[in-house]
C-alpha cells in the first residue's frame, strides 16, 4: 500500500506565512535565512517525491513483523544526503548545521512521518554527542564514514547510548546522577577501556554501525568520571540485544546494547577524565550533557510541532470530504472551531521551539560547530582541501588541540546562557509534545471511523505521538528542569529534585 499526503494545503502553508520571525530576521541576516529557506524547500521536495510512498507501507511491515528494520527508508534518506546534512561542508556534508535549518526541516519531516524523524533522530543524537565532545579526530572519522557509505544498501549511521535499565530518567539530568541506579561502568586498561553493562531504548540501535556510548568509570561519582566511547559493530564483547516492540514510531528502532568486557581502543575514546587536568574536567560532562539535551530537546519540540501539524493537516483534508448530516464537516461551525484550536496548538508549539533555537544560537554563538558555520566557511574549497591533508589532520586531531577547543567551548558558555538553554529547550519539548498529543486526540475523535482507518494516517500519527512526551526526559522531568533553571534561580533557598 502507498500513501501520499494531499498537498492542496500549499496556499495555506508557506515559509513566510508560518515563519514570520524568520521573515523579520531576514532583514538582518539575509544570507542565513536564505540558506534556511533553501534547505526547507529541498526538504519538502524530498519528502513529497521520495519518502511519502513509504510511510504507511513501512508501518504495516512492522505490524506484520516486529523484527522488520526499515532499511529502504534509510536508503532513501542516504541517497538524498539526509544522513550528512548536519556535517559542515568542508568535512564532506551538506552544512545545514544543528541550527535553524535542522529545526524547520524536522517540523516538515514530522508533518509527514513522525517515525522517520525517530530514525533520523537516533542518528542525529549520535552526531550531537560527537559534536559536543569536540573530538575533531573522531568527528572527522564519522563524517568520512557517512559520506563514503550513504549510498550503500545499509548506509552508515550512528546512535547515542545513555539510558540504562535501572536508571530511567535519572540519566537525563546531572543533578539526578547521585540518585541514579547505574549498572554500566568502564574500566581503564592498557591501550583503552573495558565496558560492562547494558543500555536500553537506544534509537536506531539495530541500524547503527557505530555507537556513541556514555558510561562512567566510577558509578559512585558518575558526573566527574563519565567517559564517552565510540563502539563499532563486531567489537568483541559488544552485542545487540532485543529490539523493543513499540506502539508507534516503529521505523525508528529502539534497541538494547550489551557490553561484556568490551574493549574500546584508545583511539575510539571520545572523552575521558584522565585526558585532562582534574579541575578542568569537573564541568566537562555537564557541558556535554547540557549541550546535547539543549539541542535534542529543542529538536523534539520542532518534531512535536510537525506531528501536531500533521494531525491538523489530515483532519483538515478529511473535513473537506466527509459529510455529517448532509453537509461536509468543513462547513459546520463546531468543526471550524475545533480545527482552529488545532491550528492554534501548532502555532504555540512552533513559537516555543523557535524561541528555544534562538536561545541555543545565543548560548553557543561562539561555537559554530554547533550553531552552524557561515556558508563561505562551510562551503570553502580551501578548508575542504585542508581537511584532506594528513599533516593538517594530525595537528587538528592532536590531544593538545582537543584540550584547546574544549577550554574555549567551556569558557564561551556562561552560567546564565546555559540556564537559558536548559529551560527553553525543556519548554519547547513540553509544549510541543503536549500539543502533539492533544491534536492527535482531537483529530481522532473529530473524524470518527475515518480517524481509525490506517490508510488515512490519523491513527498512526496518534500512536507515534505518545513517545514525544517520554524520551529526552519525560515531560514531568522537563517541568522540573524549567523550574530549576528559571524559577528557582530567582527563589533563594528552594530545593529542587
Amino acid at each position: 500500500m502507498t500513501y501520499k499526503l494531499n498537498f492542496d494545503q500549499d496556499e495555506r502553508f508557506d515559509f513566510d506565512g508560518n515563519f514570520p520571525s524568520l521573515a523579520v530576521l531576514a532583514k538582518y541576516k539575509p544570507a542565513m535565512v536564505k540558506r534556511v529557506r533553501k534547505s526547507w524547500e529541498d526538504e519538502r521536495n524530498f519528502l513529497r517525491e521520495h519518502l511519502s510512498p513509504l510511510v504507511l507501507s513501512e508501518d504495516l511491515k512492522h505490524a506484520q513483523n516486529p523484527d522488520h528494520i526499515s532499511w529502504e527508508m534509510l536508503r532513501v534518506a542516504g541517497r538524498h544526503g539526509r544522513l550528512s546534512q548536519y556535517i559542515p561542508g568542508f568535512m564532506g556534508g551538506l552544512g545545514n548545521s544543528l541550527g535553524l535549518s535542522m529545526m524547520v526541516n524536522l517540523e516538515e519531516q514530522a508533518a509527514l512521518d513522525c517515525a522517520f524523524c525517530g530514525m533520523m533522530g537516533g542518528h542525529g543524537l549520535g552526531l550531537a554527542a560527537v559534536f559536543m565532545t569536540f573530538n575533531m579526530r573522531i568527528l572527522q572519522r564519522v563524517a568520512d564514514q557517512i559520506a563514503a557509505h550513504q549510498n550503500d544498501e545499509k548506509p552508515y549511521v550512528i546512535d547515542c547510548a545513555i539510558t540504562e535499565p535501572t536508571a530511567g530518567t535519572d540519566v537525563e539530568e546531572v543533578e539526578l546522577y547521585p540518585k541514579a541506579r547505574l549498572m554500566c561502568q568502564a574500566k581503564r586498561v592498557s591501550g583503552g577501556a573495558v565496558l560492562n553493562g547494558r543500555k536500553v531504548f537506544i534509537s536506531t540501535g539495530h541500524m547503527a554501525t557505530d555507537h556513541v556510548v556514555i558510561m562512567p568509570f566510577d558509578q559512585r561519582d558518575a558526573v566527574n568520571t563519565m567517559g564517552c566511547f565510540l563502539v563499532s559493530n563486531g567489537t568483541p564483547g559488544f552485542s545487540l540485544g532485543r529490539m523493543e516492540r513499540k506502539m508507534g514510531q516503529k521505523a525508528g528502532s529502539a534497541s538494547e546494547l550489551i557490553f561484556e568486557d568490551c574493549l574500546v581502543p584508545e583511539e575510539s575514546i571520545l572523552l575521558a577524565q584522565d585526558q585532562f587536568p582534574e579541575e578542568k574536567f569537573q564541568e566537562q560532562f555537564r557541558m556535554l550533557l547540557h549541550g546535547v539535551l539543549g539541542i535534542t530537546r529543542t529538536a523534539v519540540g520542532a518534531w512535536s510541532t510537525g506531528t501536531a501539524r500533521g494531525a491538523f493537516d489530515r483532519a483538515l483534508y478529511l473535513a473537506k470530504r466527509i459529510k455529517h448530516k448532509g453537509r461536509t464537516l468543513i462547513h459546520q461551525q463546531w468543526a471550524q472551531a475545533l480545527l482552529t484550536n488545532m491550528h492554534i496548538n501548532v502555532m504555540m508549539a512552533r513559537g516555543a521551539y523557535l524561541e528555544s533555537q534562538f536561545a541555543l544560537m545565543r548560548g553557543f554563538e561562539k561555537i559554530p560547530l554547533v550553531t552552524g558555520f557561515p556558508p563561505w566557511i562551510s562551503d570553502s574549497s580551501i578548508l575542504a582541501w585542508l581537511f584532506r591533508q594528513n599533516w593538517y589532520r594530525k595537528f587538528l586531531h592532536s590531544r593538545w588541540m582537543h584540550r584547546q577547543i574544549l577550554d574555549y567551548a567551556r569558557s564561551s558558555i556562561s552560567e546564565d546562557q546555559d540556564a537559558r538553554v536548559q529551560f527553553m529547550s525543556s519548554l519547547a519539548k513540553v509544549v510541543g509534545s503536549d500539543m502533539a498529543m492533544e491534536n492527535c486526540q482531537l483529530a481522532t475523535e473529530f473524524l470518527g471511523q475515518a480517524g481509525l482507518r490506517h490508510d488515512q494516517g490519523v491513527e498512526k500519527i496518534f500512536r507515534d505521538a505518545k513517545l514525544l512526551q517520554i524520551f529526552e526526559g519525560t515531560n514531568q522531568l522537563n517541568r522540573l528542569n524549567i523550574f530549576t533553571h528559571y524559577l528557582a534561580r530567582h527563589l533563594s533557598g528552594v530545593e529542587v529534585f
